[in-house]
């Protein structure tokens, strides 16, 4: 019965045309690094394990606390006070113990984070300040390692898509925009549609189609509308103004 279960665990997903054995083989061999694993990265996590991407590297250096919550839906009150990296991968492995999990109990930092990329056929950031997103800019330009980066406060969200060469970069994005801090305001139900949207992203790309490339998507969860706005790629940019990829 357990084998049988294991064979069909991806049968709804592969009976998809875009996706079909061979892209479900792909998925199987991708290694992707998550930075955060809070609002946004809670139900992002479960939704890349459940696709059955075969490694996942978690990083994050906070504690459960009783304000994640309300959204951060891979911990339990009875963990308040544990490490948020080492309680996601014990959830994640008892969701799916057929793919493997690390998990990395730091913040990303200048002295760590080349190491945390290392080796991984994309990044996404669930962080949530723009000096972790613009480091890891950085660093995946350096390697060519495609990013997705999201963000939700209070009732909106939005996400890019960043193939380096080919797509606006998010220093292209902030260099023209206003940085304000992030508040922190969210609401569980915006942070999975955000995060739903990153993992949807993500299967599309590894499968080697970028659903938004070079525009920014934005999601109102007042109006419950989407919207796509384009985003300029900066041909001087300081990070990928001489990247090339063809």
């Amino acid at each position: 019965m357990y084998k049988r279960q294991i064979e069909n665990r991806y049968e709804r997903q592969i009976d998809i045309p875009q996706i079909g054995a061979e892209g479900q083989k792909k998925l199987a061999q991708s290694h992707i690094l998550v930075v955060g694993a809070g609002g946004l990265g809670a139900p992002l996590l479960y939704a890349l394990a459940g696709a059955g991407i075969g490694h996942l590297t978690i990083v994050d250096g906070d504690y459960v606390s009783m304000g994640n919550l309300n959204r951060q839906f891979l911990y339990t009150q009875a963990e308040i006070g544990f490490r948020k990296a080492d309680m996601a991968a014990v959830r994640l492995r008892r969701f799916n113990p057929e793919i493997q999990i690390e998990a990395i109990h730091h913040h990303a930092r200048p002295n760590n984070v080349e190491t945390m990329v290392d080796g991984k056929d994309m990044v996404i950031v669930a962080a949530d300040n723009i000096g972790t997103r613009l480091l890891l800019n950085r660093v995946c330009a350096k390697r060519n390692i495609p990013l997705i980066n999201g963000g939700v406060e209070g009732l909106y969200g939005a996400l890019m898509a960043i193939e380096y060469g080919k797509t606006p970069c998010l220093e292209c994005f902030y260099a023209h925009t206003a940085t304000k801090r992030e508040s922190g305001t969210a609401l569980g139900a915006v942070s999975s549609v955000i995060a739903s949207l990153m993992a949807n992203t993500a299967i599309e790309m590894l499968l080697e189609k970028n659903p938004i490339p070079g525009e920014m998507l934005l999601y109102d969860g007042v109006r419950l509308t989407l919207e796509k706005v384009p985003v300029s790629r900066d041909p001087n940019c300081r990070i990928c103004g001489e990247i090339k990829n063809d």
